[in-house]
């Protein structure tokens, strides 16, 4: 049994055991309820104000599980046709250009979605879904295309290491961290050049240090994060500058959401 059947496992043993204590209405169980009770509709106002993320993080887990389910060989194969390596980018790069976005790449899909939950959901609330899935498209396929033209020069000279022709690379990080690029300007100054400036330090040491040709395209998504400032101040983006990002129940008044 592999690792991430064994924590799937896990998982589902807590949540039946907390079911069969809500059910049985022990003291625990009657906590957990009435606590589920007053935070539900705070969830349900978080997953509403950005319906685009959580339904893409439906279809992550969904890929994710494919991935958990597969032998090694196979999630290598179906990875690699995924991903937007050189020799996909040469022969269909605007498939795999969109198709590498819907795979995580991991066989854990919790950190996926938590990157999810607390980088995109609150972008796209702030800045719409529109807006959102458009930042995340330019980070994605402009990331993408800046480290694939990088690779391309390093094999020209002879500075890339043999096969990364065919390497894997697929996921969500580069649209992500082109939105949390985006999301510095939620900040005042002098805190928002702090950030931007912390950021662009602690992704470039990281590809300094690192060995793989991805950490420069981290770099290049925060960059164009960085250069998405003129989606920030379309009138209803400035709107919602004020209201807190994670708690979008507070965001207007003719659609408050009350507690328990």
């Amino acid at each position: 049994m592999s690792r991430p059947d064994i924590v799937l496992l896990v998982l589902a043993a807590i949540v039946a055991v907390v079911w069969y204590a809500v059910a049985r209405e022990w003291p625990a169980g009657v906590r957990l309820r009435r606590g589920w009770i007053r935070a539900k509709p705070y969830a349900l106002a978080y997953m509403q104000s950005s319906p685009a993320t959580f339904a893409y993080a439906a279809v992550i887990m969904l890929t994710t599980w494919i991935v958990a389910g597969s032998n090694q060989r196979l999630t290598s194969a179906v990875l690699r046709d995924q991903s937007t390596n050189l020799s996909n980018l040469r022969h269909h790069a605007i498939d795999v250009l969109l198709r590498s976005a819907f795979w995580s790449g991991s066989s854990y899909a919790l950190p996926t979605i938590a990157l999810l939950a607390f980088v995109l959901a609150p972008a796209e609330f702030w800045l719409g879904t529109r807006r959102a899935v458009f930042v995340f498209a330019i980070g994605h396929v402009g990331a993408t295309v800046l480290t694939a033209a990088g690779i391309a020069l390093a094999l020209h000279f002879g500075r890339a290491p043999r096969g990364i022709e065919r390497t894997i690379d697929v996921g969500v990080s580069y649209g992500a961290v082109c939105l949390a690029g985006v999301l510095v300007y939620r900040l005042s100054p002098p805190w928002r050049y702090a950030a931007a400036i912390g950021l662009l330090v602690a992704f470039g040491i990281r590809a300094g240090l690192g060995d793989g040709f991805s950490d420069y395209g981290h770099v290049a998504a925060l960059l164009l994060g960085y250069a998405c400032y003129p989606f920030t101040r379309a009138p209803e983006v400035r709107e919602r500058r004020g209201v807190p990002i994670y708690r979008p129940w507070l965001r207007a008044p003719e659609r408050e959401w009350q507690a328990g």
